[in-house]
């Protein structure tokens, strides 16, 4: 029994002196092994580097050149100015105000726009032959390969007149509209024709409902070198006609006839701005070239051959208190037609 307690014994001693024999001689864990670049756990940031941009060689900017003669409608003249302000502005073009004598040296220009009779467009056009040109108010102007006419100042004339006699009834309670005309002008029959017909567009027989009964529309003719002894005994008789509406054309609106008008009662319309702003003054008819170029600006661009446009009629100085909106609206659309040919300013024969 004593035996056997000892064998148990040195058999118990023995495996735990190899459990701590095998314990020693098992390996460690290696010891992880790291790659030199990437020793340093945190990545640097990275620097950008600032390239300097590369030069390019300066562009040359092209020229749009607005030219006019001496006493021009300075209401056209604006009108062409704003126009072409904004079409440079957004093409990247320069536009240089100048006049004939500002082309002798013609270099980069893309466009030249002149305005007035003076011009002699169609000779400055011969001898810059990749120029294209546009003329407005000039009669002597004639479409051609690179010029572009805007309006006909005859047949622009004959439209507003038609258009004043129209607004004239429009905005009158009783038909009762009349007509003051330059007398030394060549188209005073025809402005004063196209005046009558517009206004019967609108009215027909034009017969007033009250009294004074007269016939409807009326007209005189009178000169500017005799207005001051003159314009009284019209614009009298005008009143005692009971006149309404009164178109006074040109520098026929003069403050002294405006004041005469105005004493009577009458509103004015003209086809010139007044020298003389009263509250009886409704509006200045007038063509605008400006919405015309605009419109032409992208054919010029495509190298499109010289044609001739109309310039669209639009009711400047307008007071909303003597035309309202929707005599306004009226306005438009008869001009619209107008310049579609869909209404006539001359006499159906």
């Amino acid at each position: 029994m004593k035996n056997i307690k000892l064998r148990n014994l040195l058999i118990l001693t023995v495996s735990i002196a190899l459990v701590f024999v095998f314990a020693a001689c098992e390996p460690s864990p290696a010891a992880e092994t790291r790659d030199p670049e990437e020793t340093n756990t945190e990545t640097p940031p990275e620097v950008e580097t600032e390239i300097p941009p590369t030069l390019t060689p300066s562009q040359v900017v092209q020229k749009v050149i607005l030219i006019s003669d001496q006493g021009v409608d300075e209401i056209t003249l604006t009108q062409v100015k704003t126009s072409l302000e904004a079409l440079t502005a957004e093409a990247g073009y320069v536009l240089e105000i100048g006049d004939q004598a500002s082309l002798e040296a013609m270099t980069h220009v893309l466009l030249v726009v002149s305005i007035g009779e003076d011009i002699e467009i169609n000779n400055l056009a011969q001898r810059y032959p990749e120029v294209p040109f546009i003329a407005v108010d000039n009669t002597n102007a004639v479409p051609a390969s690179n010029v572009h006419v805007i309006g006909d100042p005859i047949v622009d004339q004959q439209n507003r007149a038609f258009m004043a006699g129209y607004l004239a009834v429009l905005i009158s309670e009783d038909y009762k509209a009349a007509a003051l005309v330059l007398s030394e002008t060549e188209t005073s029959e025809i402005i004063l024709e196209s005046f009558v017909i517009g206004a019967r567009f609108f009215c027909g027989l034009c017969l007033p409902k009250y009294p004074p009964y007269q016939t409807f529309p009326q007209w005189q003719t009178l000169s500017v070198e005799n207005l001051e002894e003159q314009y009284q005994p019209i614009i009298d008789n005008f009143g005692n006609s009971g006149v309404e509406v009164l178109f006074v054309q040109g520098d026929l609106a003069a403050s002294p006839v405006m004041n005469a008008a105005s004493e009577f009662g009458m509103t004015i319309l003209s086809d010139q701005s007044p020298e003389l702003w009263l509250n009886n003054y409704a509006g200045t008819i007038v063509n605008d070239p400006g919405q015309a170029l605009m419109g032409l600006w992208l054919e010029i661009l495509k190298g499109r051959d010289g044609f001739r446009v109309p310039a669209p009629i639009i009711l400047a100085d307008r007071n909303p208190d003597l035309v309202s909106e929707g005599r306004y609206s009226m306005f438009l659309e008869m001009a619209e037609n107008l310049q579609n040919g869909l209404v006539s300013a001359e006499a159906v024969p």
